[in-house]
């Protein structure tokens, strides 16, 4: 397992919260700070990321399961900068791997990484074995949500829960000398806030939902959430998103979506920035700075036409009204 990129597993226990947007967003974001991304749709049976990108490699993640092609052969650079193993949509086999079809594309998987800085995996949505058993392979096991989807999301933290315990007290068992690990550390990933008191305070009902209910029982074993950030709600940006062809991010430079998107891979790529702040602190931070990187971009290229086609406004004596 040495030498291998980051992984980054994105996961939900329902559709609809935006993980898939989240996912190439957040990879072409970190793309752009020249580390090397390589991007799995892991929804395995039901891939739409070449959709959502309109990059369609020539061998996909189908390929590699009936055996015709190594899974390294299946990279494609894409033109976002990031490199990308594509999925297929309606293949049930895909959905319903068997154990030595996950081993083989486990041990696959973690020798292709070490080309890599960054792997994210978009995986299925829902809380079967084989989509938990994928985002606990991952350093960041990234669990997406919504204020208004958090008992999906309690859901989600539950099951991964589950069978982490069952994981550690298995290997402890079979592994001499094994130290299992006490924490499952799952990072929440608030979508569709509409400001920022909204994504913490959902935040903060949903850990303490975990609190009260999961770690208050779990014996020996707990979970230490983090809060990676939030995703302002903008459904007409992420419509044009898939009608372009292109992450959300980069249809609009400037917008909420886009600083979002760009502050969580920061902190991704540099966590030292961001350990001196809570989470509440550090996402004040963060959208503080952004925003006002904003107000500057647009305030200068207001400027900037202004000097190429200045507006004159007509001498209007006093005594006119305004209806006149």
């Amino acid at each position: 397992m040495e030498g291998r990129g980051q992984i980054l597993a994105l996961t939900s226990s329902k559709g609809g919260v935006g993980k898939t947007h989240l996912a190439v967003g957040l990879s072409a974001a970190l793309a752009k700070r020249n580390v090397r991304v390589l991007l799995i749709d892991a929804d395995l049976g039901n891939g739409i990321i070449s959709d959502r990108l309109g990059f369609y490699p020539k061998y996909n993640l189908a390929h590699f399961f009936l055996k015709e092609r190594a899974l390294g052969d299946l990279i494609e650079e894409t033109p976002f900068g990031l490199f990308l193993i594509g999925g297929e949509r309606g293949n049930l086999a895909l959905a319903n791997l068997n154990y030595l079809q996950k081993m083989k594309f486990l041990r696959s998987f973690i020798g292709v990484s070490r080309n890599f800085d960054y792997v994210v995996l978009d995986l299925a949505s829902g809380i079967n074995r084989q989509t938990i058993d994928f985002a606990l392979l991952a350093e960041k096991t990234i669990i997406v949500t919504s204020p208004n989807d958090l008992t999906s999301a309690y859901g989600s933290v539950r099951a991964c829960f589950s069978r982490f315990m069952q994981l550690e007290v298995s290997l402890f068992k079979r592994i001499e000398g094994y130290k299992a690990r006490r924490f499952f550390r799952p990072l929440i990933l608030m979508n569709h806030i509409t400001d920022l008191y909204q994504g913490k305070a959902a935040f903060d009902a949903l850990e303490s939902a975990v609190e009260n209910r999961l770690n208050s029982t779990a014996g020996p074993f707990g979970i230490k959430m983090g809060h990676l950030g939030v995703v302002f709600h903008d459904p007409g940006l992420f419509k044009k998103s898939e009608d372009r062809r292109r992450p959300a991010s980069l249809v609009s430079v400037y917008s909420k979506v886009a600083f979002c998107v760009n502050s969580i891979a920061s902190a991704i790529c540099s966590p030292s920035l961001f350990r001196g702040f809570d989470g509440e602190e550090r996402l004040r931070y963060i959208i503080q700075i952004l925003m006002g990187q904003q107000e500057r971009l647009r305030k200068g290229l207001a400027q900037k036409v202004m000097k190429v086609s200045p507006i004159k406004i007509p001498f209007r004596h006093r005594s006119q009204s305004i209806a006149h």
